[in-house]
This record gives C-alpha cells, structure tokens and sequence, in this order.
C-alpha cells in the first residue's frame, strides 16, 4: 500500500505506539482507596486526589488518564479546578490539608485571590460520593463568574488494541441540575462508569490541553463546569453568575457508580422529564412529559401545555434552547426543529450550485465544487491544505447533486444546471483528480506524486460515477469506476477500511451485474469478501487510518462485514459484525440532547476542516450518520424498533448542520469552551457535510430506511 503521511501524521503514530506500549504502575498502588461497589478509587498519596477508578471485574480498563500519557500531570487530576470571581482567579490542585479515615475523605483548599475556600468530602460505599463546597471566607459579596472540576476520563486513542481493551468513550450530559457523565469501555463490554449530580449543577463543559496536543487521538481533559458566564456566557442557552454572601456556600454533589449497562445507568439518573423525540420537522411537535414547568430560552419555540405534556412546536428550522423549571432547581436542553430532507436537499442543490461551484476558475478547473465561506461566500481553495482542497470530501457535493437528481428530489428549475454541474465536474476530476491508472489525489493542486496517497477518496468517486450512469446510461462512467477499484486494490484497497467503500462495491457490482459485466461484479465482491477475511483475522488489532481509532473506522468494518455476509450467507462475518457493532455503539451516547442523542464522539474535524482551526468535540459530525448507516444494513433478524429510532435520531441530528437558506457548516464546535477560547459555535465554512444527505438518500434509495 503506497500511502504519503504528513509529519504530524508520522508524529502520531509513533506517539500512539509509544503510549499503547507505555503502562501504568496502578496494580503495584501502595496509596489510599476509598472503595466503591465492585472497585474503588486510588487516591494519590501527595493530594489526596483521585488518580484511577479500579473496576474489580474489568480491572484492565483505565477509566481515568493516568502517568502512561505523556501530556496528563498532577494539574489536571480528579477534582482539581479553578475559580474566576469578582476578585480574581485562580486554580486549586494541592490542599493545604487532608485525611484519609474510615472510607471517607477530606481536603481542604484555599483557592488564593478568588475569596473562596473549598472543602471536598468523598464518601465510599455503593456508590463514591463526592461533594464540593466552595465557602466566601471575606466579608464582602463574592460573585462566581468561572467554576470548573477536572474529570479527566481516559478518552483518547493509543492505538485500536489498547483503546477497545483499556479506554472509554465519555458522553457528557451538561444540563444544569440535571446532570450526568456516562464513560463506556470502548469494546462495548464490561461495567460502565457513571456520575450523576445529586446537589448543585453543571451547567456547561469545556476541553483543556487540546491544542497543545498536535493531533487527533485525544480528546483532552474535561472540565465539568458549575458555569462558563466568565468565558462564554451564551453557550448551553446561558451560564449563570453564583452570588455568595459573605458565609454562604455553593455546594455540588455527585455519586459515581458502576452500571452493567446504559438503560441502568440512566434509570438511576432520575431524569425530571421524557421526550418524545429530540428533532422533529417543521410543522410535527416534540411532546415533553414532566412536573416542570418548561420554558423556551430565546424566541421561535412555541410551549402549549396540555393533559398529555408540553407540546414543542416552531415555525422555523433551528436548534432551540429550553429550561425545565421547579423552584429554584432549573435543567436545560436544546431540541431541533428541521426542514424535510426533500426541501433541505433543494436548498443545499441551490446554495452549492449558486456559491459553491468555482466558476471563476480557468477550463475544467472551474467544474469544481469547492468550500466557502457562508458569510462572505469567499471560495477556500489551498492545495497546501488538504481538507481545504477541490477534491477529497467536497465530493460529497457532486454526488449529492447526482443522486438528488436520480432520486426525484430536486425541483423542476433546479435540475437542468445541477446535471450540468454533475456533467462538468466528472471532466474537472478526469483532468485534474485522475490519473491514467485510476489512482486519485486530493486535490488539483497537488504534484503527480500525490496520485494514489489517500484511498479514503477512491469510493467517494466511485459513488459519483455510480450515480452518473444512473443518469446517463454512459458505461465509460462503469469503466472509469471500475478502474478506480481496481487502482484502489493494487496500492493496498482491501487492507484499510475506506468510508463507504462497502456500500459502493455493493451499488458499482449491481449496476456490472445488470450491464451484464457478471465477472466484473464477481471480481468486484470477491474483494469485499477478501477485505473482510483480512479484517476478521486481526481482530482488534486495526491499523493506523490518519487517526490511531475512531468512529469512522469502526463503522466501515462493520460495514464490511455486514456487506459480505450479504454476499456469502457466512455466519462467521455477521457474527464479526455484531461484535464490532458493540465498539461502534459505545462511541454513541444517550444524551437527551438534540445534537448529542445517538451521535458518535469525534474531535478534530473543526481544526482540519474549518476557517477558525479549533480542535474540540464536533457535534453533530456527519459522519456519525455511518452508524445510522450501519443500523439500517443489518438484516431484519438484528433489526429492532430501537435500532430504527436511533438511526433515526442520527440522521435528523445532522439537519443541524444547515442553514435555512442551504449554507452549511462543516462543524459545529461543541464544549462551552476549548483552551479557553469561547466554544459552542458553527464554523463557518460549508465543505464536507454533505455525506450526511447522501448517506441518506442512498438509503431511501436501497429501500434501507424511510425518509423523513
């Protein structure tokens, strides 16, 4: 396989193969423990501080960052933080006392130049209960403008093996009083670990040490966060300021436990109300069920309650925020209100074919479809960056044209330009993104000797060409795809696990099959199946794809193998199949969250693809919609009502990512904040979203799973 990596590329794996190899020294833990259920928690014998929480039936999982991780110190440890108030901030992290003595813990902190004290009280038993109280120890008014608690989760990728046998996903619910972390094994197997606030709130969460860390296979360190009004006080529909009197106290709470699986962990969690959903479309509702009072924060959500709940409704398409309110306790959520996947398609069709194509540029050059800039409508074209370039993921808009139009979704004066946008950009890629051989490049820009250095893009082509000859019955359209193929499997295509390359061998072989090209088709699944022999053999022992694990490898593995069970009949690959299913799950959580509910973690996307360059969660990324994907392909045997909703609730997710007047953007930058610099914010530039809408019609279009 003939692949150029980058030097931080390079610089990443061998950080991944070092920390995979690294090992922590907890098993030979002399310090404290406080136990709890089935495990307990290590406490360090300098501070007192939580530095592992010990599972005794999984005890190989890390559910904290520990000394094997070259960029987590004693800074960052459970429970340390920092304070910003009316006089001044600071952090915490030694306590100037603390005592260990029957299953129970105290620390004592003076948090200088804040006017606070902290006292932290751990109690062992069935469940760690922690309680944080933060005094005003002046005799004037102290206003808390900045409270955060590390809770640094061992979220981070060194390497697929490691990851699945010690890491977890962290799915983070920050929604005021009624607040939870849920840390899943990233197999999928074993006791989750779960914090539930009991007193207090965590109205918003934010990443430390994330750009310090050149790369995509950490997460960094998470701080839950009392309130963000300091850095960011619009994020998670407002961050409140504490007002203490001089004596009184702010005081949170929580418990941590052990949970043998996610509906035990939420059922202890009290929720203080249901939805019926977390998106709907324009003109349905989202029926709320609870004793609060629910109130919209921000204009456009309309709150009617009746006898069977709160009724949601809005009249336009946007992400909206609410409280839910009883006295003084106060729980906040946002929902999505969405357009139809017809119209939203109709406007993405509109805005690409208005703002995106390069029309400006010289020859074939000007075929192609490109990033811009929503609010200027500026053109990001950079062959030195290459998720910036004209090629790799844009693709997703000429194949989202193509297969708008091959479905019937796009309107009458839409189709004649967006055919000839499709017809132009196959010439674009023939000249400028394809060699003689079929190998790709990601962008026309780059030297010859990028031709064949990404396989990621070769099914992406593959799907465009598929969908042209749908449209114009042109077989060079069939040749030039399976020459693509073809050139793919020569530099290594059967031993890395390409996004979507499953699903258009699937539609490509279908097409050869009724040409009557049978030995193409048998040749073309014959390297499905040899791909999922390769992949079965390794088990968990995955290769480095740009990134050590992630969502989007998982995924097309068992893609893969769901595709070749298709093919074969074989029990061995569903069975690989629904045991990897396990992984790709525990990357999704069950936030009651609009842009959360069901979406995979990723973390990276907003630094390589969008204009302000920021690492941090990405929520919703579009390609979380390749576990919806893979939920709609299992065979109806495996297939449930809940696996339907919760692909379902994936794929409407993603209608976040547009606007109503078809602007998109490529992500949507999660936590209150990330290193400090103010958060929960849409990049601004449209690129590479649109996977999501074609993932989508290609499932309406296969049968798979019904449209909006």
């Amino acid at each position: 396989m003939s692949v150029t990596l980058t030097a931080a590329q390079q610089a990443a794996i061998e950080r991944s193969k070092r920390e995979a190899q690294a090992t922590s020294n907890l098993t030979e833990y002399a310090g404290s423990a406080l136990k709890f259920g089935n495990g307990r928690a290590l406490l360090d014998q300098q501070t007192g501080a939580p530095v592992a929480f010990i599972n005794d039936d999984n005890p190989e999982r890390h559910y904290l960052l520990d000394d094997s991780v070259s960029w987590h110190t004693s800074d960052q440890y459970w429970g340390s933080g920092y304070a910003i108030t009316s006089l001044g901030g600071a952090q915490w992290n030694k306590p100037h006392q603390y005592e260990v003595s029957g299953g129970e813990e105290h620390q004592i902190f003076a948090i200088t130049g804040t006017g606070l004290a902290l006292d932290v009280t751990r109690t062992g038993g069935e469940r760690l209960t922690e309680r944080y109280e933060w005094r005003n120890v002046t005799n004037q008014t102290v206003t808390i403008t900045g409270l955060g608690v590390q809770a640094p989760f061992n979220d981070r990728y060194p390497g697929a093996s490691k990851s699945l046998r010690e890491c977890v996903n962290t799915h983070i619910f920050a929604g005021g009083d009624w607040s939870w972390v849920l840390a899943k094994p990233m197999n999928g197997q074993g006791n989750r670990l779960g914090l539930i606030v009991r007193e207090g709130a965590i109205n918003a969460y934010s990443i430390q040490s994330r750009n310090q860390v050149t790369y995509s296979d950490v997460r960094g360190h998470i701080v839950l966060q009392v309130t963000d009004q300091a850095i960011n006080p619009d994020s998670f529909g407002g961050q409140p300021s504490i007002v203490l009197e001089p004596g009184e106290s702010y005081v949170l709470s929580w418990e941590l436990g052990w949970y043998a699986d996610e509906q035990s962990f939420l059922s202890a969690t009290d929720a203080p109300a249901t939805f019926s959903s977390m998106s709907a479309t324009v003109g349905q509702s989202i029926i709320v069920t609870t004793e609060r009072e629910v109130k919209a924060i921000g204009g456009g959500l309309t709150v009617q309650r009746t006898d069977t709940g709160d009724v949601l409704t809005a009249d336009h398409a946007g992400t909206y925020q609410l409280a839910l309110v009883d006295g003084d306790a106060r729980a906040h959520t946002e929902v999505l209100f969405h357009k139809s996947l017809k119209d939203t398609v109709n406007d993405r069709a509109r805005y690409i074919l208005k703002h995106q194509v390069a029309h400006e540029r010289e020859g074939v050059l000007a075929g192609a479809i490109v990033a811009t800039d929503v609010r200027s409508g500026v053109h990001f074209i950079d062959a030195s960056w290459n998720d910036w370039s004209d090629g790799s993921e844009r693709i997703a808009m000429p194949v989202l044209l193509q297969r708008s139009l091959n479905l019937g979704f796009l309107e009458e004066p839409l189709r004649g330009p967006a055919q000839q946008a499709a017809d132009r950009w196959r010439d674009f890629a023939e000249a400028a993104l394809i060699d003689e051989t079929g190998a790709i490049r990601r962008g026309s820009g780059l030297p010859e000797s990028e031709f064949g250095g990404r396989l990621y893009d070769c099914p992406w082509i593959v799907s465009f060409y598929t969908e042209h000859y749908y449209a114009t019955h042109d077989e060079h359209d069939i040749d030039m795809a399976l020459k693509i193929f073809d050139r793919a499997a020569e530099i290594g295509g059967e031993h890395f696990l390409s996004i979507e390359f499953a699903e258009s061998s699937a539609t490509l072989a279908h097409v050869l099959e009724v040409a009557g090209r049978l030995e193409d088709a048998k040749r073309l699944r014959a390297r499905v199946v040899a791909s999922a022999d390769y992949f079965l053999k390794l088990g968990s022992d995955l290769p480095y794809h740009e990134v050590s694990y992630e969502q989007s490898i998982t995924a097309p593995l068992v893609s893969l193998l769901l595709e070749a069970h298709r093919i074969t009949d074989r029990a061995k690959y569903l069975d690989g199949a629904l045991e990897r299913l396990q992984w790709l799950l525990s990357f999704s959580g069950p936030q009651p969250d609009s842009r959360l509910y069901g979406v995979a973690i990723r973390h990276w996307d907003g630094y390589w693809f969008g204009i302000n360059r920021q690492f941090g969660d990405v929520f919703p990324h579009y390609w979380s919609t390749l576990t919806a994907e893979v939920l709609a392909r299992l065979p109806q045997s495996h297939r449930t009502k809940e696996t339907d909703v919760l692909a379902k609730a994936i794929f409407e997710a993603n209608m976040a990512n547009y606007g109503t007047d078809g602007s998109a953007t490529c992500a949507y930058v999660f936590p209150s904040n990330v290193d400090g610099r103010a958060m929960h914010q849409a990049d601004p530039l449209a690129n590479d979203q649109d996977w999501h809408l074609n993932i989508w019609m290609r499932m309406i279009a296969e049968e798979d799973f019904p449209s909006d």
